[in-house]
């Protein structure tokens, strides 16, 4: 039996033969015929089933599209809309007809119809290389809406067309103006409660001068009068013990006023800066340095100029109270647009870490950091704190250069 398996046609032909020749075999044909019959049955059911599937894969792809939760449109080069999804027609306030084959820009608020075109223009020269993201206004039923537009380049369409996903971001936009206000308003009120601060620090620098500092005076002349007298020689080693007693307090005294009350700051932070570290450093006994570069002669904002202090006053004194430190280096500079004061101690450092970060900044530090971050939000600044146990810590803040009008004329830009 030939076992060559003939076409539909091939049998066809055959079976016109055998019409007028009787000694062929007619069951080897109708053997074939039945085979080809249940082939093309199982072609057909299977095709059947694919196309269902298709139409199922169709079906759950249009819902998915179709009511996603962000708007999908499809640009052609020209910023026109060839399709939208639901959810996109549903955020611009009108049917699909309406925006189909229409300009998006007629739907982009004025003042962003030149944002929307430079969007366009990175779409046609970047979209197969990288996503491209611009976030403009959008005119709605509802008013004006803000919206993130996403592009992506299908390379396979031709004309070149562009998926672009339209993300609502106005309630988003919404939220950052909102935590905007509350961050303006926690500055606004550190701003108050530190200025408070600073206020009663002079009143206490004024009271501590003009009562005690006037009393710890009178008591060394009186000191000065008594050892100048015929005494008894024990007497005046008590009377000379004293003297170094209330000279050592006169020496305190003097250095906590400056402390509430930095008069050299008149002179700028720079100087102020100067003398409150060679002071701290005699005062404490802990050798100190002080350095600036590209900063010498420069004016900066008052509020700038006073809060750059304060921080090193809080540093400083946090290293006496708590890093038993045998050096201590500050350095002020500037870097590009920026000016970094930097605190460096060689003492016992502690545990960043957790809740022994936590520990630490209440237990050693008290309100210390907390207060030097008050003073960085306020100007605008960022403050870094690193540090570890057995090697010291490093404060760093930085804080935008601005310099007054003054200190621009005399020491010419930068």
């Amino acid at each position: 039996m030939d076992t060559h398996k003939r076409s539909a046609r091939e049998i066809s032909e055959e079976l016109s033969r055998l019409a007028s020749q009787t000694n062929k075999d007619y069951l080897t044909l109708l053997h074939e015929l039945s085979v080809y019959q249940e082939e093309l049955t199982a072609q057909n059911e299977e095709l059947i089933r694919a196309q269902t599937a298709l139409e199922e894969t169709r079906d759950r792809f249009v819902d998915l599209y179709d009511f996603a939760p962000n708007g999908y449109v499809t640009l052609d080069a020209h910023g026109v809309v060839m399709q939208i999804n639901l959810t996109g027609a549903s955020l611009l306030g009108r049917s699909r007809e309406l925006i189909e084959r229409t300009p998006l820009l007629r739907f982009v608020a004025p003042e962003h119809h030149e944002r929307l075109f430079d969007f366009l223009r990175l779409c046609r020269a970047e979209a197969h290389q990288t996503d491209v993201v611009t976030e403009l206004t959008v005119r709605t039923g509802d008013g004006p809406r803000d919206v993130q537009l996403l592009c992506r380049q299908h390379l396979a369409a031709e004309p070149q067309l562009y998926f672009t996903a339209m993300v609502d971001i106005t309630d988003r936009r919404l939220l950052e103006a909102e935590r905007d206000a509350v961050a303006l308003e926690h500055a606004a009120l550190a701003s108050r409660m530190i200025s408070i601060q600073d206020d009663e620090r002079q009143r206490i620098a004024r009271d501590l001068h003009d009562n005690l500092g006037q009393q710890v005076t009178a008591l060394r002349l009186l000191l000065d009068i008594v050892n100048a007298s015929p005494i008894d020689p024990a007497v005046r080693d008590r009377v000379q013990q004293a003297q170094s007693v209330v000279e050592a307090l006169d020496r305190q005294l003097d250095f906590m006023t400056g402390e509430l009350r930095p008069v050299a700051l008149d002179l700028g932070a720079i100087s102020a800066i100067d003398q409150f570290v060679h002071g701290w450093s005699k005062t404490f006994g802990v050798p100190a340095e002080f350095r600036c570069i590209g900063v010498e002669d420069v004016r900066l904002d008052a509020a700038v100029e006073t809060h750059l202090y304060r921080v090193v006053q809080e540093a400083l004194n946090n290293v006496a109270k708590h890093a038993a430190a045998h050096h201590v280096s500050v350095e002020c500079a500037r870097h590009d647009n920026s000016l970094v004061l930097t605190i460096r101690d060689d003492g016992r450092g502690f545990d960043l870490s957790g809740r022994a970060r936590a520990r630490a900044d209440e237990r050693s530090h008290g309100l210390g950091l907390v207060g030097m971050r008050e003073r960085a939000q306020i100007i605008n600044g960022k403050i870094n704190v690193s540090s570890t146990v057995g090697q010291g810590t490093t404060i760093t803040l930085e804080v935008p250069w601005r310099t007054t009008a003054a200190s621009e004329r005399r020491t010419g830009p930068k």
